[in-house]
């Protein structure tokens, strides 16, 4: 399994779109923080006092908020959709599963390792991502103060194992269709929020049978589940219930992508 993942690393590394991501990534980050600058700061003065802030919800930038702001945000889940997919279509693309993943009984191993690879690649961008954004925060934002490294730690803590499970949803549609076109639709479909329509009509029907009901639907659509959550607020309750429809749609797609590889002819 280690020699898989060393051997998907060196691919990764070798790969034009790795760094071309690392741009965009850096690109967002300078983007992201060229807004904060000008909703808080307000360095033309387009805004009256305090309506930057009411815009964001918060007057001052800290660490945490940064990681809401990097996270929370469908832009940084198209940039690991694009990644995921195009990674994990390549060896499919170059012919490198005939020649190697054919030969073996344990094909699922090629599944896992491949996606292993890919949250590495991820996780390196969203550091990147973070560290640039905060840097430049830093630096030349008069509203930033760190804040507590507990919250931010937390915070981050939480949305780091969604992204995990996001690229495990990207991984097992590029897996299911065998192709970077269906594996970026369906991860599109997702990470633009279009599930959105769906989500609401189900949590409509829901209320109209049911009379105040503790849970809808869109409660357990993941896309819902983690753009609404908010680890500054979430108790342990929420928490828990945060974690568990993490790990559900994690194993639930990691394990699909695993069968899929193994059950499928190479071909």
């Amino acid at each position: 399994m280690l020699n898989l993942i060393k051997m998907n690393m060196y691919r990764m590394r070798h790969a034009v779109s790795t760094w071309v991501i690392a741009i965009v990534t850096i690109v967002f980050a300078f983007m992201q923080f060229g807004s904060l600058k000008l909703l808080l700061d307000d360095p033309f003065n387009m805004f009256e006092a305090g309506e930057g802030a009411k815009m964001l919800g918060f007057a001052t930038v800290g660490g945490e908020n940064l990681v809401t702001t990097l996270l929370h945000n469908s832009n940084i889940l198209i940039i690991a959709a694009v990644f995921v997919v195009l990674f994990a279509n390549a060896e499919h693309k170059s012919g490198f599963d005939k020649n190697l993943i054919g030969i073996t009984n344990h094909k699922w191993k090629h599944a896992l390792a491949r996606w292993i690879s890919a949250v590495i690649g991820m996780t390196i961008f969203i550091v990147l991502g973070y560290a640039v954004l905060l840097g430049l925060c830093a630096l030349f934002l008069d509203a930033f103060s760190f804040g507590s490294a507990a919250a931010m730690l937390k915070s981050a803590g939480f949305l780091y194992l969604g992204m995990v499970t996001f690229s495990a949803i990207f991984f097992f549609f590029t897996t299911l269709f065998k192709s970077s076109a269906g594996g970026i639709v369906a991860s599109l479909v997702i990470s633009l929020g279009i599930l959105n329509l769906i989500e609401q009509l189900l949590d409509l029907a829901v209320n109209k049978i049911f009379s105040n009901p503790a849970y809808v639907p869109s409660d357990f659509f993941f896309d819902n589940a983690y753009m609404t959550f908010d680890a500054s607020g979430a108790g342990m309750k929420a928490c828990v219930v945060f974690v568990a429809i993490c790990l559900v749609y994690l194993v639930l797609s990691v394990g699909g992508s695993m069968l899929l590889q193994q059950k499928r002819d190479v071909r």
